[in-house]
């Protein structure tokens, strides 16, 4: 149960935003995260031309779709690919989320390029990776994790989900600033993604059980509203705390300080993907590679 739970919990941090047309899963709770005190840093970063955005708009998403596709198309029935599909579909969520709810965000400018970086830490990892140089421990885990025929699908998910955003996500937000030049907070923007959650858990659950592992819809069935419950209060603790390590990185007076919060956060992110990896489904990959040619063969 508590599996089903976490991964609602990841799917809903990877992206600032993301909706679809699925019916939403129930979601009773308050939400507390909105009524936190925020005491963001005076004076703080602020936003600037990024790769693959250097004027924030939706062309930003549009480019980001592409290079998604081309990784997903790249990767075939690679277990990368789990994880391409995932934020394939959670990128193309935020794209329907910003046209079809235009007032969702107060700031459009500050999201696209926030989108934009977030997703260029990810080709540049896959691309560190596969020259064969130092990338964060999380994202080792999951990167070599994949190669493994042991894992299912929805692992493969979990590990790709937790390195980009426990990993990668602190440091965009930091990277990005916390406030505007007014001094305003970004954090009800920031908060804003809770709201559309429910929408987006289930087109990712299906993208990826219809292309990669039929597993992952069966630990994450849509008859069972329960873990959707517990995973949605669980997302705003995980989105709380990339928040609040945004503010300790920007907050941080020397090199040294900011070195030993941006160790606490990656050694915190290979600690979650470290318990991900370690369970094992012996001779589940033939199976899994098996489903998915199948379905990459149908699909033409």
């Amino acid at each position: 149960m508590r599996e089903k739970g976490i991964v609602l919990l990841v799917l809903a941090l990877l992206a600032p935003a993301c909706a679809a047309g699925a019916s939403p899963s129930p979601d009773p709770g308050i939400h507390w995260e909105s009524y936190l005190p925020d005491f963001p840093p005076v004076n703080g970063p602020q936003p600037g031309s990024v790769p693959g955005c250097r004027k924030p708009s939706l062309k930003c998403i549009n480019t980001e779709i592409r290079k998604m596709r081309a990784a997903q198309k790249r990767f075939g029935c690679d277990h990368r690919g789990v994880f391409a599909t995932t934020y394939l579909t959670l990128t193309l969520a935020l794209k329907d989320a910003v046209v079809k709810q235009p007032n969702l965000f107060m700031h459009k400018g500050y999201l696209f390029t926030e989108d934009a970086l977030f997703a260029d830490y990810y080709f540049r990892t896959l691309n560190r990776y596969a020259a064969g140089k130092t990338v964060p421990a999380a994202w080792k885990i999951a990167l070599d994790a994949a190669k493994s025929p042991d894992l299912n699908g929805a692992q493969d998910m979990l590990l790709g989900i937790n390195a980009h955003v426990q990993n990668d996500m602190p440091f965009v937000v930091a990277a990005l600033g916390l406030t505007t030049k007014s001094g305003a907070t970004r954090k009800p923007d920031h908060d804003a993604v809770n709201e559309v959650l429910a929408q987006a858990y289930e087109p990712v659950v299906e993208a990826v059980a219809a292309r990669y592992d039929p597993f992952v819809s069966l630990t994450n069935a849509s008859w069972d509203p329960a873990d959707d419950i517990a995973g949605l209060e669980m997302v705003r603790e995980w989105r709380e705390q990339v928040w609040r390590n945004a503010e300790r990185l920007v907050e941080a007076k020397t090199a040294a300080d900011r070195k030993q919060v941006s160790d606490q956060i990656q050694a915190y992110a290979a600690g979650w993907a470290q318990g991900i990896a370690t369970k094992a489904m012996p001779g589940y990959g033939a199976s899994r590679d098996a489903y998915c040619a199948s379905k990459l063969k149908q699909s033409g």
